[in-house]
């Protein structure tokens, strides 16, 4: 009966190859603007690992959700300038 337990409680599949520093490379990575796509490229992984991630690790779907929206704040700005005729002396 002892073993029935012990096999109850082991997680069944394969162990995730996720490392904690991965949210730090993920927020650097989305900041340039990297996707889902390219973030499993950098990691060498399937996106529905991507995905999964972002759902198991708070800090990962945080570090990718801040990373993309800062992104995207510069586009959005970048967009509105040109828009408006907004004019930079070159240095």
């Amino acid at each position: 009966m002892s073993g029935q337990a012990s096999s109850a409680t082991q997680k069944v599949g394969r162990p995730s190859v996720y490392k904690t520093t991965y949210a730090k490379q993920a927020a650097k990575l989305c900041l340039l603007g990297a996707t889902d796509q390219e973030l499993e490229d950098f990691f060498e992984v399937e996106v529905r690992t991507i995905h999964r991630w972002k759902h198991a690790h708070e800090e990962f779907c945080h570090a990718v959700i801040v990373g993309k929206d800062s992104a995207d704040d510069r586009v959005e700005r970048a967009l509105y300038q040109r828009a408006v005729g907004y004019e930079q002396d070159e240095v």
